[in-house]
């Protein structure tokens, strides 16, 4: 009986989780998500997010999955001071990472001269370096721990054959891998998505000839709305891109356990 008190903590969270879920949709209403969806402002925006996202998890399959493998198999010396480095970006909080990467670029920095032609400032490079400032700590982790859980064998084996770590981590590891790296690519996805804080300081509005003129990030977005109209208005985007963002993450998973 009193090991029943160890589960109620679990009930108590998802109540925390799904009750304002459910409060959202029920306030805003299928006929709030529909006009939401309705409004092209709102889907060039979702548009535009979801692009920054996908190049920003791109960048995080890219970059992140062969650092995270580098310190799970600790191939540096300095391996733990590197990784508490990259993960340093989860405490900083995020309007302090637009202002970050603001100056960064502007000509203020003292490496102005390399970064001078590449503009942050209200454009989609500004968006997805953002986002992947932000989100890169949490894919780096994830796929570290999966890493370390990892059963070598399959390593050992192939670089027994006279491979080297390179060829054995991109013909052999990754491929093994990559359930695991949909499954957290998903969550990185996320991240990126929900960003606001740099978005709102680097990227308030992006253009980006032929495609979008002045369209704001999906939480930029809504936020103006709340700012400038009311709740209201807010209660049905926000409930359009929760919707959304539920979708795909069931699909991805759905692909992830597929790709096991």
């Amino acid at each position: 009986m009193r090991e029943k008190l160890l589960i109620l903590p679990l009930y108590f969270t998802m109540a925390v989780f799904l009750v304002p879920i459910a409060i959202l949709f029920y306030l805003s209403g299928l006929s709030g998500i529909i006009t939401a969806f309705s409004d092209k402002s709102f889907i060039d925006s979702l548009t535009l997010t979801f692009l920054a996202a996908i190049a920003a998890t791109f960048v995080n399959v890219l970059l992140g999955t062969p650092v995270a493998y580098s310190l799970a198999r600790k191939l540096v010396r300095w391996e733990s001071s590197a990784y508490d480095l990259l993960l340093s970006p989860i405490s900083i909080p995020h309007t302090v990472v637009g202002i970050m990467l603001l100056v960064t670029f502007s000509p203020i920095s003292p490496i102005y001269l390399l970064t001078k032609y590449m503009n942050p400032v209200n454009t989609f490079f500004g968006m997805v370096l953002a986002m992947f400032f932000v989100s890169a700590p949490i894919y780096i982790m994830a796929m570290k721990e999966y890493f370390e859980r990892m059963d070598q064998v399959h390593e050992l084996f192939t670089m027994s054959l006279g491979n080297d770590r390179l060829k054995t981590f991109t013909k052999v590891v990754f491929p093994m891998s990559s359930g695991s790296i949909m499954r957290v690519s998903m969550i990185s996805l996320g991240r990126a998505l929900s960003e606001f804080g740099s978005l709102i300081i680097l990227s308030y509005t992006v253009t980006m000839a032929p495609l979008f003129s002045f369209v704001s990030p999906a939480t930029v977005f809504i936020w103006y709305k709340y700012e400038t109209y009311g709740l209201l208005p807010a209660l049905r985007y926000s409930s359009a891109m929760l919707l959304i963002s539920m979708l795909l993450t069931l699909f991805l998973y759905l692909a992830s356990k597929r790709a096991d």
